[in-house]
């Protein structure tokens, strides 16, 4: 089988929720036999680093990259391209989230490379791309087309929605039934979408009516003996120009930090992640109200590996989006007893007090982060239970199983067994709630 990955960026250095995930479905179709190759077609809006094709490269041997082609994902930094979005938007009556991805270059390679390669599948990553999947079945009627879904995509925009009044509180209203259309339609249009969480594959089901299937994030990681840190220091990863982290990070700092530090005066947090603005000479903008005593923010980072092994504990303060969080995964992968919200928690069967802790309210927060900064039991039965529930649910195997459904590899199992195209939780059931770790209120 031969298959044409599409997606809208460069998947390494896999410093993203987003990128980490496109690495990971490469990974999971490279190991797969009945795959015997795999062309990627990204988009780039920085040159990608030669080194970051160098990795790709030794990791994915199956994956031949087309491109990266330039394109605009930032258009505040590109205000010549907001034009042909509007225009897009008027004419053809995309919505943002599809028009912002088209794109005269992409197309033309995409026509290049259907036309030479003719794919068995084409797997479209992230919504946005399915703009151009009207093309690929004109040029290959009855070609496979899978849809892989990082979130449930319109609802960001009714959150945006939520937030705002007046005027553009009723065009976001509008963008909103504009996006859930195409998502919707999308949906309808894929011979098989992948839902990142059981969250997402109800959530699609009640949106379009259709079954997706659950493939969970594949992850690898290697158990090691926990130490007791010579001082408590937490560590914050995640891109830091995504709306629901910085809104997160937000929160922390302003209503969680004061508290935290109240309770563990020698505590420092580091914040690591890409997207932050930069000046003229190209150093990255620090917010001001990140700027707190005890809280250093390093941006962008090649390597997280020397952040992780000095922290304590892995921070997720979420307040919104959806899908499974991919920095939990990471979190628990790196092996960090980790302190989220619900809305971080989301998606996941995990339970407050067992894989990890979780809270709403800044009071609550603040003692879960002093409680495991200064307990160390609590901190070695929360990787461990971490550890046991990724060899559990992110498992190669079971993703491999999952996947070889969405080709068309092997017959979805039967709504009467309990699976309906989909594995979830592996028996059919929902994600458990987070509850409250004894002793503690989760403040949900």
């Amino acid at each position: 089988m031969h298959v044409l990955y599409l997606t809208t960026e460069f998947p390494f250095p896999a410093v993203s929720g987003g990128r980490v995930r496109t690495a990971a479905d490469l990974a999971l179709l490279q190991s797969l036999p009945e795959v015997g190759s795999v062309d990627l077609l990204c988009l780039e809006e920085e040159p990608t680093p030669e080194e970051a094709k160098k990795e790709l490269a030794e990791k994915l041997a199956k994956v031949k990259l087309t491109g990266p082609i330039f394109h605009p994902i930032h258009l505040k930094k590109f205000p010549a391209y907001v034009p042909l979005v509007v225009a897009l938007r008027a004419v053809p009556g995309y919505p943002y989230l599809a028009g912002k991805w088209a794109s005269v270059r992409v197309l033309s390679a995409l026509v290049k490379l259907v036309k030479k390669r003719r794919p068995d599948v084409v797997y479209v990553d992230h919504l946005g791309m399915m703009v151009y999947a009207p093309i690929v079945s004109r040029l290959l009627p009855g070609v496979r087309i899978v849809l892989g879904q990082h979130n449930v995509e319109s609802d960001f925009f009714a959150q945006f929605a939520e937030r705002k009044t007046g005027v553009v509180k009723r065009v976001a209203e509008l963008e909103t039934r504009k996006a859930r259309a195409f998502e919707k339609a999308s949906m309808k249009r894929a011979a098989a979408v992948v839902a990142i969480s059981t969250a997402d594959r109800d959530a699609f089901r009640e949106l379009a009516g259709i079954t997706a299937h659950v493939v969970p994030q594949m992850v690898s990681f290697t158990r090691t003996e926990w130490t007791e840190k010579s001082a408590p220091r937490l560590v914050y990863v995640g891109n830091l120009s995504w709306h629901p982290n910085v809104a997160g990070l937000d929160w922390f700092t302003s209503e969680v930090w004061p508290l935290v530090r109240e309770k563990v005066p020698t505590i420092a947090l580091d914040v690591v992640g890409s997207g932050l603005p930069r000046d003229a000479n190209g150093k990255e903008i620090v917010p001001d109200r990140w700027k707190l005593p005890g809280i250093t923010v390093h941006g962008f980072a090649k390597e997280l590996a020397p952040h992780y092994t000095n922290a304590t504990a892995f921070l997720a303060p979420i307040l919104g989006g959806s899908g499974v969080r991919i920095k939990l995964l990471e979190g628990f992968r790196a092996g960090l007893p980790l302190v989220t919200t619900a809305a971080g928690a989301l998606g996941l069967p995990v339970e407050s007090g067992r894989e990890l802790l979780v809270a709403d309210d800044p009071a609550t927060f603040a003692s879960h982060v002093a409680t495991l900064v200064g307990d160390v039991a609590l901190q070695r039965t929360l990787r461990e239970n971490a550890f046991a529930f990724l060899e559990r649910e992110h498992g190669l195997a079971r993703a491999q199983d999952v996947l070889r459904e969405v080709l068309g590899l092997t017959p979805a199992p039967s709504v009467a067994n309990g699976a309906s195209g989909a594995r979830g939780n592996g028996d059919g059931s929902k994600p458990s709630k987070a509850s409250k770790p004894s002793g503690a209120s989760n403040g949900t």
